[in-house]
């Protein structure tokens, strides 16, 4: 948001073969889902980029227009209001700009801190200022008070992924022509200190993300945090190590890119046009793929004898489009490919994905699904950790299915989100979007969970 500022790849010369394709779908059951309540609605505007975090009491979600905190059960605790209003009484962009000038926003809870981290990024209304603007409650209260900061650039922010990680929380954007990572100085923000960030150009033709932290359990002492974006050949991921350090700058350091082989793809509609994509019923209207990006969350979690990072993006599939996981593991800090697969079972379009691990190593997906014949709904799939490795096990399930096609814009969206539940680090929420009906800005979005498994079986760790 909004359209046409992030540099596409160039369209794939010809389509080459996928040999990981899940074609059929998993032998499990449909996953049950939990609670399921509808979320922020009727921005007026596109597209709403909505996600959710999930606390200790409470769920917050965001979107381009506005927050709302709920209760676990559904009920609405705050909001929606503006995201602004967050910020009332900060001056600046980040109180004053209007909608059209922020977006892109991200919410996240820092699960070794309990507290959240609510990010957006703002404009002043001549354009001047390129804010990102960040928010820290002072507790685990999503409805309390905030630590708030401001970060500037030099160039137009946009795609901003904020990720937790011990020793700072990073950042990942686009700024002008360059993609760019950040670190800001985390334990100064949980006590509302002034913070300084330190920031590098990253040598990466796509939209990078920095991994994420998910349950309680640290990663190794000093480890980088790692970041993965898309390689132009198709075949590969790019990656870099980011270690900062806050007593003494000239030892921060970002190493990369280096390779990380996967099995060869071809992205989304690469051959005609990436953001003009998806079919819906009813409207000749096509849909951006985002197939020229990682899929927000790259999301990581430590088993104690592996460590683990979960990651999507939208690829060709027989009669549509598929969605191309993978898990990595690392090796001495460096990743490797553990399993992969791109999820297309049947001639249906599936984009936008969001994806995480349970405490078991449960992996959860989570996508959009469309086609000529249906309108965007909402579904999700998963697997057992000690399941065949390389496949969705779970038979796709839809979460909610939408009644209407988006007319007049093929921006359906930046990102999904996937999030854990801290208190049983086994309860998965996932957040989409959705049609009422026919129409531009008049969307939905709904809010949903479930469980793959107990989480409580020792003998079940994969």
């Amino acid at each position: 948001m909004p359209p046409g500022k992030v540099p596409h790849p160039s369209p794939a010369k010809a389509a080459r073969p996928d040999r990981v394709v899940q074609d059929r779908d998993g032998s499990r059951d449909r996953i049950r889902l939990g609670v399921s309540f509808e979320g922020i609605r009727e921005g007026g505007g596109v597209p709403p980029d909505p996600n959710a975090s999930v606390g200790s009491r409470q769920i917050v979600e965001i979107t381009n227009f506005d927050l709302a905190v709920y209760s676990k059960t559904g009920a609405t605790v705050l909001g929606p209001l503006t995201t602004q209003t967050l910020f009332s009484g900060f001056g600046g962009p980040c109180e004053t700009a209007q909608n059209a000038d922020i977006g892109d926003p991200v919410v996240r809870w820092d699960s070794l801190a309990n507290r959240w981290i609510i990010n957006q990024f703002a404009l002043d209304a001549a354009g001047n200022a390129n804010r990102l603007c960040v928010a820290v409650s002072r507790t685990p209260d999503a409805t309390g008070e905030y630590y708030r900061y401001d970060f500037g650039y030099h160039h137009f922010i946009d795609h901003p992924k904020v990720s937790v990680w011990p020793d700072a929380y990073y950042a990942a954007l686009t700024t002008g022509v360059f993609f760019e990572t950040c670190a800001w100085d985390r334990h100064r923000m949980l006590r509302g200190a002034d913070a300084d960030q330190q920031c590098y150009i990253l040598a990466s033709p796509t939209i990078p993300l920095s991994s994420d932290l998910d349950g309680t359990t640290p990663p190794p002492h000093g480890e980088p945090n790692l970041l993965i974006a898309l390689n132009p050949a198709y075949n590969s991921l790019q990656y870099w190590r980011f270690h900062v350090d806050w007593a003494d700058q000239t030892r921060t350091t970002v190493t990369g890119p280096r390779e990380l082989r996967v099995a060869p793809y071809t992205p989304a509609c690469a051959s005609t046009d990436p953001t003009q994509c998806v079919p819906q019923a009813g409207t000749t209207q096509k849909l951006d793929s985002l197939s020229y990006s990682a899929m927000y969350r790259l999301a990581y979690r430590n088993f104690g004898d592996h460590q683990s990072l979960v990651v999507n993006h939208a690829v060709d599939a027989p009669g549509g489009v598929g969605v191309r996981w993978y898990e990595l593991r690392l090796d001495r800090g460096r990743p490797v490919v553990h399993q992969q697969s791109t999820y297309a079972p049947g001639p249906t379009y599936r984009w936008m994905g969001s994806a995480a691990q349970d405490k078991e190593g449960d992996i959860a997906l989570g996508y959009s699904s469309s086609s000529s014949q249906a309108h965007p709904s909402i579904r999700v799939t998963g697997r057992l950790a000690h399941d065949q490795r390389n496949a969705m096990t779970f038979r796709e399930t839809t979460v909610w299915t939408g009644t209407g096609s988006q007319t007049g814009s093929n921006r359906w969206g930046d990102y999904t989100s996937m999030a854990i539940d801290p208190v049983d680090d086994c309860t998965f929420w996932y957040t989409n979007q959705y049609q009422p009906a026919d129409g531009t800005g008049n969307w939905n979005t709904r809010i949903a969970s479930f469980q793959l498994s107990d989480c409580h079986d020792p003998h079940r760790h994969g």
